[in-house]
């Protein structure tokens, strides 16, 4: 029986415009899982629109319901979500650019976390929060 990472590889990713997709969460594990999981870079200018496409070209290729963070600049990238799925999942599809933006966004993150273990950065927020 074909995975949903065989499934997805069929995507036409480039003609989307995403740039980079990585899936991660239960549809690595299960032969059935609920959803699929997806980290997708894409271009600045990617509208909601081509998001829509994206998520129903997913769910047409598997037969599961999209489950999407898509990263439009690296700069803004949820790091916890990232490193996530990046330790436990496989990248699906990467052009140069996908690659390039992947590289600032883990840079950026791997520099957030080291401040934010050098800083005590989570300590630090919530004792500034139980104070108030």
């Amino acid at each position: 029986m074909e995975g949903v990472a065989e499934r997805l590889s069929r995507i036409d990713w480039a003609r989307l415009g995403v740039m980079l997709v990585v899936l991660h969460g239960s549809s690595l594990k299960s032969a059935s899982p609920r959803d699929v999981d997806l980290v997708i870079f894409v271009g600045e200018g990617f509208s909601e629109d081509e998001e829509v496409r994206v998520m129903a070209e997913v769910e047409r290729a598997t037969g599961r319901e999209a489950d999407l963070y898509v990263v439009r600049d690296p700069g803004e990238v949820d790091c916890f979500l990232l490193l996530a799925a990046l330790r436990q999942g496989s990248i699906l599809y990467q052009t140069p650019q996908g690659r390039e933006a992947l590289v600032r966004a883990i840079n950026i993150c791997n520099d957030f976390m080291i401040s934010r273990r050098k800083l005590g950065y989570t300590k630090t927020l919530a004792e500034r929060v139980l104070k108030e």
